[in-house]
């Protein structure tokens, strides 16, 4: 019995194989389900209480390309390539509301307390009520907005598109920021604390310090960086390209408020300095492209799968190497923690979705 077989019987507890790729893979907020989005604009829903049935909650025409649980209730959004927003509602599993939006959606966002929900579609960033109601729009960006995340405290929505960061205030706080950048933005990623904003973009990250406008960029990544986490503490940040896996130590040791700044200037990719002068954790144990990455909800353990279907979960505060290391037979697209922390759902290019438990 080969090692792929082993690590099988023992983690393996479900599979399930859907239509088409695995476009996003997402745990509801109490760990009931398991909801999914294919290539193909399948909306698939595993429900962990009946012995992990699945059911088919709609389609997107053309495709779907973003998902996003409601933070506290049982309302899933997600939204195609067919122009449609659909919130759906788990307990009767039907939509709940649906716009025609007249673009394809790229991204999806609920505020903390799930009051808005953000969605973006070219140039524009809409705002809706958790009852379908379009609050507000803004069609003033300079490309096609590539991310939008709103503020841990959910008061603040930033969108990236050519430029930077536009950071807008909403439902009571007014402030408009512009966090400027002259490179292609990708991906940001607010650090829990609400303080600072990472940015990735086609050959660095970037902080900013969101009340100063405070900026530095880190530059030697070999390609775009696509891939960001950050720790539930807001002390690491996990990056990654197509090769490398960079955790940065986003805390001072010298420090005794633990502020993201003074960051230190990647010069070089032979001398990479960070925070308070720490080195980067550089992971090298994949082989194959990064496809995902993500820390725990709660918790210091990072899992990282790749092309090749090897998965590898870190603990960057102890060591450089993996705590535990799965192997699979398809290539890994997406992976998502549970909220207990307790299991692994694993997204395939193959359209095979995996539920694996963790002995750590």
């Amino acid at each position: 019995m080969g090692l792929k077989n082993m690590l099988l019987k023992q983690n393996l507890v479900h599979q399930n194989i859907l239509d088409d790729y695995i476009i996003d893979l997402a745990w509801s907020p109490n760990g009931n389900y398991l909801a999914a989005i294919t290539g193909s604009g399948q909306v698939a829903l595993a429900n962990m209480k009946a012995d992990v049935a699945w059911s088919e909650l709609g389609r997107h025409k053309q495709g779907a390309n973003c998902m996003k649980w409601h933070p506290r209730e049982s309302l899933l959004a997600s939204g195609g390539q067919d122009g449609k927003l659909t919130v759906w509602d788990i307990s009767s599993m039907t939509a709940a509301w649906s716009q025609e939006i007249g673009g394809w959606i790229d991204c999806l966002s609920w505020s903390s307390l799930g009051h808005f929900l953000a969605s973006s579609y070219g140039k524009n960033l809409s705002i809706w009520s958790v009852s379908g109601k379009h609050e507000q729009i803004w069609c003033d960006h300079e490309s096609t907005i590539s991310d939008i995340e709103w503020s841990p405290d959910g008061r603040f929505i930033g969108a990236t598109a050519k430029g930077g960061i536009t950071i807008r205030g909403y439902g009571g706080a007014v402030k408009t920021q512009q966090l400027q950048w002259h490179g292609v933005p990708i991906k940001m990623a607010w650090q829990p604390t609400g303080t600072h904003i990472a940015m990735g973009d086609e050959e660095a990250i970037h902080f900013w310090e969101v009340e100063t406008g405070m900026h530095q960029p880190l530059f030697g990544y070999k390609s775009k960086v696509s891939k960001m986490s950050w720790s539930s503490d807001g002390r690491f940040l996990a990056t990654s390209d197509k090769e490398s896996l960079v955790i940065w130590d986003c805390c001072s040791q010298n420090s005794t408020n633990e502020e993201l700044f003074p960051l230190a200037f990647l010069v070089s990719q032979k001398s990479l300095v960070g925070p308070g002068g720490t080195k980067p954790i550089l992971l090298k144990k994949h082989k194959g492209e990064i496809n995902s990455l993500v820390f725990q909800k709660e918790g210091e353990l990072l899992a990282s799968g790749d092309e090749n279907g090897e998965i590898h979960i870190w603990n960057p505060q102890k060591s450089d190497m993996p705590v535990k290391s799965i192997a699979l037979g398809y290539p890994i697209s997406k992976i998502a923690w549970s909220p207990d922390g307790q299991r692994i759902g694993i997204g395939g290019g193959d359209g095979t979705v995996s539920i694996v438990t963790l002995d750590i």
